[in-house]
């Protein structure tokens, strides 16, 4: 009877842990629809300002010196990786993916002789890393809705000192890369990496009409001193959305199958539970039909 007292304690607990994984997928759920809406309205404003960056740069004979963002260095002595994960666990391969990848791009990097600096935005991330022995150089939670802003400027104001050698703590940095999971649908995440700095701006084609007249106030210096910068805090700002729903979806499909799993323990401890009832009854009235027998003799 302990054996059975045992199995009966496993399914309860197995049930207790159904229930949670149920809550967990439908918080999930009910948070994705936010976040797919933030993530398109980023996506949006982004596009227009590589729009409005592509435009002000074609205006200049030499779009690479019209900020020093936007400088392409001929040799690549140091660059840096920006990995975004999540604080918490739980989301299935969602934060082992886009680690994988920030560590591959870092031994690529070291392995060509070039100096390395990691940044990371998600405790997950820096945990990953710490445990492969590359320190990180700016560690910072994951941001959340109200936080999407305020971390997307300092994340830029950190690399923008790096690239141009602001940073006595750490080496100048010719090239600057992001590790992220990209949301393509609620099933798929796709771990990618980004080039963020140099700032390449996307020149519009000519066509046979001729590219339009336009007219920039201030002047187009002027405004890609401003833009540019706010073009990489929008670039940081979109991979941080895009991030946050496809963290949710993992989440949500990790969930479901852990409550799908549990249901299958369920049945297989409860057909278990049956077996051994029905065999320590059968014992006890073979036992109790042998004890009559012997009383006769």
């Amino acid at each position: 009877m302990a054996n059975l007292k045992e199995i009966r304690f496993r399914i309860g607990s197995v049930k207790n842990t159904r229930k949670i994984t149920q809550a967990m997928s439908r918080i999930a759920a009910a948070r994705l629809s936010r976040a797919q809406n933030a993530m398109e309205r980023a996506r949006e404003y982004g596009k227009h300002m590589r729009s409005v960056v592509g435009a002000a740069s074609g205006e200049i004979d030499d779009p690479t010196s019209a900020h020093p963002l936007m400088e392409a260095r001929a040799e690549v002595k140091a660059e840096a990786i920006i990995l975004v994960t999540s604080d918490r666990g739980l989301c299935g391969g969602f934060n082992t993916n886009a680690s994988r990848l920030a560590v591959r791009a870092l031994h690529d990097a070291k392995r060509e002789g070039r100096e390395v600096v990691a940044i990371c935005v998600g405790k997950k991330g820096q945990s990953f890393l710490k445990h492969r022995g590359f320190a990180t150089a700016l560690s910072l939670p994951a941001p959340t809705s109200e936080t999407v802003v305020s971390t997307s400027r300092e994340v830029m104001a950190f690399i923008a000192g790096l690239f141009n050698g602001e940073d006595k703590d750490h080496p100048k940095v010719d090239r600057v890369h992001l590790a992220f999971n990209r949301f393509k649908n609620v099933i798929t995440q796709e771990a990618v990496v980004e080039l963020v700095l140099p700032v390449k701006p996307e020149l519009e084609e000519v066509g046979e009409g001729g590219q339009a007249v336009r007219k920039f106030e201030p002047d187009v210096e002027t405004l890609l001193n401003h833009l540019v910068p706010v073009s990489v805090a929008t670039q940081l700002q979109q991979a941080f959305f895009n991030s946050a729903a496809a963290e949710l979806a993992a989440r949500r499909l990790a969930m479901d199958s852990a409550t799908d799993n549990a249901g299958d323990l369920i049945k297989e401890l409860t057909l278990i539970y049956n077996r051994e009832r029905q065999a320590a009854i059968t014992k006890e009235l073979m036992e109790i039909v042998g004890g009559a027998e012997a009383l006769k003799g």
